[in-house]
């Protein structure tokens, strides 16, 4: 493997103390990392751990603000991964602000170089300044990780974390080895089941475990995109990205339409229920002895469509699980009713809850067949044939 080159920058977030945990894991992909840290930095994290880590010196303001480090560290690295990013310095780089070593390399970098994983309290990550802060940068083609939520160190509980150092590792190396096929575009996915609750215990649901979406996410960053994905309950492990989370297929409909006009590309990959209860009890049915429940159901908006109506040059892809059978006509009538552009069959038996599947993937009038394979493998090549598509 190609040895690349990551230049960490260290901001005064508490997180800071996870860095060497973070450099640890990425040289073990024969990665060479240096350190550029603030002042504040180094109140949590030491110089001497930095150095022994990373086996270079730390690259700090006492020692080079003045003199040409931001260019030559500029020129040397693949990427320049800032962990943890406080607000005060997404918002310098926002707004070129350039009063530390770190601020001024950054701004000596092209956005497309640099990923920025936010760490901060909760109140200051909702600021509406930070948000705004945020979408400049990612306007400007920085990848800017999504926040973690639970209990923060200053012990408020919510979204503001630093995703944890795995995350982050993964994504930096997805980054450094990917193939652009995808690079510049949005893709949008729609990933597990939706839940239609009958009442406050009960539930119409599907055994979607998400794992395909959360393969296709995967596939898509690999490849370069910056992937949202719209996620139903799942007991899928989720790659770092941006996820709104929803339950009912009205709630997934409109997450969808809200995310819809920023994207290049989207895949319906969730497992929406068809079907709800019209009337939802307020409080739990209880059995009757030798009695029937009836429950009546009227149908879900049918999310796929509506945004095919609505695609203009937007490439729109679909799933069709089927049971029994191949399947492939039901599928390409599903695709022509639809009005999308790619869609996707596999069957129930062989693809819930599962980690592999068999999919036939439909493109205008032509088939393409596969055999069984990993969800990850199954989403390689999804993605290549969207990014075929995508010209």
């Amino acid at each position: 493997m190609e040895k690349k080159r990551i230049l960490v920058g260290i901001t005064g977030g508490i997180a800071a103390y996870k860095v060497p945990q973070l450099i640890r894991l990425l040289k073990k992909e024969a990665a060479e990392i240096k350190t550029v840290c603030t002042r504040w930095a180094l109140r949590f994290v030491g110089d001497e751990t930095l150095r022994t880590v990373t086996g270079n010196p730390v690259f700090r303001d006492d020692k080079s603000f003045y003199d040409i480090d931001h260019i030559r560290l500029a020129e040397w690295t693949d990427l320049f991964a800032i962990c943890p990013a406080t607000a005060n310095t997404i918002a310098k780089i926002a707004h070129g602000i350039a009063d530390n070593l770190l601020t001024t390399t950054a701004i000596s970098i092209p956005p497309e170089k640099i990923l920025m994983a936010p760490a901060m309290n909760t109140v200051m990550w909702l600021n509406a300044a930070t948000q705004e802060n945020v979408a400049i940068l990612a306007k400007r083609g920085m990848i800017i990780l999504p926040v973690g939520e639970g209990e923060l160190a200053c012990s408020t509980v919510g979204p503001g974390r630093m995703l944890e150092v795995e995350d982050i590792a993964a994504r930096i190396l997805s980054k450094l080895h990917a193939e652009p096929l995808l690079a510049g575009k949005r893709v949008l996915i729609s990933l597990g089941p939706t839940e239609e609750p009958l009442d406050p215990v009960r539930m119409i649901t599907n055994r979607s475990s998400g794992r395909m979406g959360a393969a296709l996410a995967q596939s898509a960053i690999k490849f370069g995109a910056q992937v949202t994905m719209v996620s139903g309950p799942v007991s899928a492990s989720l790659p770092a990205a941006e996820v709104v989370k929803v339950r009912t297929a009205s709630e997934m409909r409109e997450a969808m339409l809200r995310e819809f006009p920023a994207a290049d590309i989207c895949i319906m990959a969730a497992a929406v229920s068809d079907y709800r209860p019209i009337q939802v009890s307020a409080s739990k049915i209880r059995r009757t002895e030798g009695k029937r429940l009836t429950i009546e159901l009227e149908a879900n908006p049918d999310i796929l469509a509506e945004l095919s109506r609505q695609k203009g040059r937007k490439i729109v892809v679909g799933f069709s699980l089927e049971t029994g059978g191949d399947g492939q006509a039901s599928t390409r009538r599903k695709m022509a009713e639809k009005g999308c552009d790619m869609m996707i069959l596999n069957n129930a038996d062989e693809a819930l809850e599962a980690d592999t599947t068999r999919i036939t993937i439909f493109v205008g009038s032509k088939t393409e067949k596969f055999s069984l394979q990993s969800k990850s493998e199954a989403a390689d090549c999804i993605m290549r044939c969207i990014a075929g598509l995508a010209g």
